[in-house]
């Protein structure tokens, strides 16, 4: 029997992903191990990956395997030639946590502005007066990094909450501007902006984009927020640019996950941090396995939809 190795869990039981096969018409075994503990490795014909490496060790383990089917719109870990050179295909998920990231920006965004973490602090020592009560998001300018369709969805919720849109992109989009938006060099908007947000791929024009001359031009007490890849932010000069307390930031991804206890970004303070938790909410963890699993069929149909290598 033909199977589907699962190097990872989709974030949805068991019975559902049998049940998505079961609705697509896929005649395939879902299996979940270790790849060093699959016991006919012969019968495994694609392999689901979320973070984790697939390279020539895995690939030789699995001789029939013909697909990578990334349950994640990135995929940036994989070893992309062993797969090109072997014919194996690759598939990724886009689109499928728009909402869910756009909805985890603008919530970082109030929680900043609003220093909401600090007057939960606040009131459970017992306390109950602030220094500051913060400030509107309303009028404020946000600068988005990046206008693909999260950046775009990010904009869309600023726009209705009155906020004036700047932005920066390799490709500069027609909806974008059709919202206000207004494309500036890049420093430029990190110069100007209240906000800004960083929606931007991790690829080797992208690693360590926002660096040193970037942070020093951004306004006092600006907020930068990044739900994109750690590696897009050099690390380094965030953390200095926190310590220093002149501007604030919403992080939800790191170049080392989970995050160390000595990362000079848990020490630097001024900063609100999630566990890469933007994608993750219900609604979006079955729309991934949904199309995941679809991936596969189209793949075993020659539909090359979704297919990136």
């Amino acid at each position: 029997m033909q199977q589907i190795l699962f190097l990872e869990g989709l974030g949805v039981s068991r019975d559902t992903i049998q049940t998505l096969i079961s609705e697509s018409g896929l005649s395939l075994t879902p299996v979940w191990a270790d790849p060093e503990s699959v016991e006919s490795p012969e019968e495994v014909v694609a392999i689901v990956t979320v973070m984790t490496t697939v390279s020539d060790r895995i690939l030789d383990r699995f001789p029939n395997a013909r697909l990578i089917a990334v349950a994640f719109t990135g995929y940036d870990f994989l070893d992309l030639e062993a797969c090109r050179r072997r014919g194996v295909a690759v598939y990724n998920v886009p689109a499928y946590s728009t909402d869910s990231v756009a909805e985890l920006v603008l919530g970082m965004t109030i929680c900043l502005l609003r220093d909401v973490a600090r007057a939960d602090r606040k009131v459970r020592a017992g306390g109950w007066q602030l220094e500051s009560w913060g400030t509107e998001l309303a009028d404020k300018v946000v600068g988005i990094i990046g206008t693909g369709a999260i950046g775009l969805r990010v904009a869309e919720l600023f726009k209705a909450l009155k906020c004036r849109l700047i932005g920066w992109s390799r490709t500069e989009r027609k909806e974008f501007i059709d919202l206000g938006g207004v494309y500036l060099p890049r420093e430029t908007v990190f110069a100007e902006a209240d906000v800004v947000s960083i929606h931007v791929a991790l690829n080797k024009e992208t690693d360590g984009l926002i660096g040193v001359e970037e942070l020093a031009v951004m306004r006092p007490g600006a907020c930068l927020i990044n739900t994109a890849r750690g590696r897009v932010v050099d690390k380094a000069a965030l953390a200095l640019a926190l310590q220093d307390g002149r501007i604030r930031a919403g992080i939800d991804v790191f170049d080392q996950e989970p995050i160390p206890a000595d990362d000079p970004l848990i020490q630097a303070g001024h900063a609100l941090l999630t566990p890469h938790m933007a994608f993750k909410t219900n609604e979006a963890l079955l729309r991934r396995a949904r199309v995941t699993i679809g991936n596969i069929k189209a793949f075993l149909d020659g539909d090359d939809h979704n297919r990136v290598a």
